[in-house]
């Protein structure tokens, strides 16, 4: 496949008919999209710093390359709860959406159209991308990425994988709002010249019933793990590559993946920070990763992960707080996170910044998170409640107040991170040194079963 920068994707080097998206059984040509660009841009002439949320990847797209092309920062939230955006409500001053969103006064919805555009060159190199994910302090970390450090991670992985792939389509189960989504789903096919499904498909039934022969599938372990129950693809219509990151792959449903689709997953390690740092066939052998062209692997501290990346600016290490055992051959094996940042279905959630909140509600006065035993990540929390959250269970019942807590927690929070299991309890357990322990938080949990 031809391969370009974003500034050379609409001058005109492909034709006006080359496939860009697919929707609604509609294929969106470039020159379309072409023209999509330039109508929104002139009409967002002038914003200097945006916030860019989308359902429609197609959408999204149009709106990332209009704000790319008239200057402006972008910002790309975690999710799109109120809560959310109201907490970083002083970080934009529009937001750009493919719906109206009520709770937002600021806002601009993409408009497109059928027509075409004459090519134009797209004006990216003041581009910047501000991503908010959860630091190892608990709170929300900004992350800014440059159009140059998007492109170099395209580049190189269609370097390791672009012959494999050839003019596959790629469907997708994660959200271009991520920066794995962005990558994997957006950019890379699009400098690469492939074709996307611009829905992001939450059902596998769904999925499948659109997949084209020969396929790219961008998936999270959060979606893999429930695709048990369904049929096995034919030969003729199995994905070409099936790609997931977010955490760790259970070696079930990585089986049960290969079984169903007839392709073994291909696992991508990273974070926002640092972008797409290392891979892996999912097997039954050791679980190392090779790290991708490029990329310099070392270890430091008490053997954590530090890279040197061409997908970070700078030329010198970041350091990051992922265990890992490096082998003779430059593999690594992971080995958990060192601070209280986890992964739950994919997401990063922040053990800190959720136990201040539920602190803030008027029901709580303390409390404790901790991830649950069993084959799914998921999470508990102990609380210490208020008089009012006193008269809320009595008056609601256990089963009522914990939703009542959890729609609470749903206006900042993602639905992943919201706990599965509540104990209510008179005080924390605390050690000696005045210290919580996640050991003594996770045994109240365990009572519960």
């Amino acid at each position: 496949m031809s391969e370009l920068g974003l500034a050379q994707l609409l001058n005109g080097q492909r034709p006006s008919d080359f496939p860009v998206a697919m929707t609604g059984g509609r294929v969106l040509t470039l020159g379309r999209l072409r023209a999509d660009v330039a109508r929104n841009a002139a009409a967002l002439r002038g914003a200097r710093r945006v916030l860019l949320v989308c359902e429609d990847s197609y959408r999204f797209l149009t709106g990332l390359l209009a704000l790319l092309h008239i200057g402006a920062d972008i910002v790309l939230p975690p999710n799109a709860q109120s809560g959310t955006l109201r907490m970083i409500g002083d970080s934009f001053d529009l937001l750009v959406t493919d719906v109206s969103r009520a709770e937002v006064a600021r806002g601009f919805v993409i408009e497109s159209t059928d027509a075409e555009a004459a090519p134009f060159m797209l004006e990216v190199e003041r581009g910047r991308l501000d991503f908010f994910t959860s630091g190892s302090t608990g709170d929300m970390k900004r992350v800014e990425k440059t159009t140059r450090l998007l492109e170099r991670e395209a580049q190189i992985l269609e370097t390791l994988w672009g012959e494999q792939l050839a003019n596959a389509q790629v469907f997708a189960t994660v959200s271009h709002q991520h920066i794995f989504g962005l990558t994997f789903k957006l950019l890379w096919p699009l400098l690469a010249g492939r074709c996307f499904c611009a829905e992001t498909h939450g059902a596998w039934e769904a999925l499948l019933a659109e997949l084209s022969p020969g396929a790219v599938v961008v998936s999270s372990p959060a979606h893999l793990t429930r695709i048990g129950g369904l049929a096995p693809l034919p030969p003729s219509r199995r994905p070409r590559m099936i790609l997931t990151a977010g955490a760790p792959l259970p070696p079930e449903a990585a089986a049960e993946t290969q079984e169903i689709l007839g392709t073994a997953p291909t696992e991508i390690f990273g974070s926002t920070e640092t972008g797409a740092i290392a891979w892996r066939t999912v097997t039954t052998g050791p679980s190392f990763w090779q790290a991708l062209p490029g990329i310099e692997i070392g270890s430091h501290g008490d053997g954590l992960l530090r890279v040197r990346s061409p997908f970070i600016a700078g030329d010198g290490w970041c350091d990051l707080a992922d265990r890992i055992v490096i082998a003779d051959d430059g593999r690594f094996r992971f080995e958990g996170r060192a601070d209280r940042v986890l992964k739950i279905e994919g997401k990063r959630v922040s053990l800190q910044q959720l136990e201040r909140e539920m602190a803030a509600l008027p029901w709580i006065e303390a409390a404790a998170v901790a991830p649950l035993a069993g084959p799914r990540s998921v999470l508990g929390a102990v609380a210490v409640l208020s008089a009012a959250g006193k008269g809320e269970l009595a008056r609601l019942g256990k089963f009522r107040f914990e939703r009542l807590l959890r729609r609470a927690l749903a206006n900042t929070q993602d639905g992943a991170a919201l706990p599965r299991r509540w104990r209510f309890v008179e005080e924390l357990p605390m050690d000696g040194m005045g210290k919580r322990r996640t050991a003594d938080i996770a045994a109240l949990l365990a009572e519960l079963r």
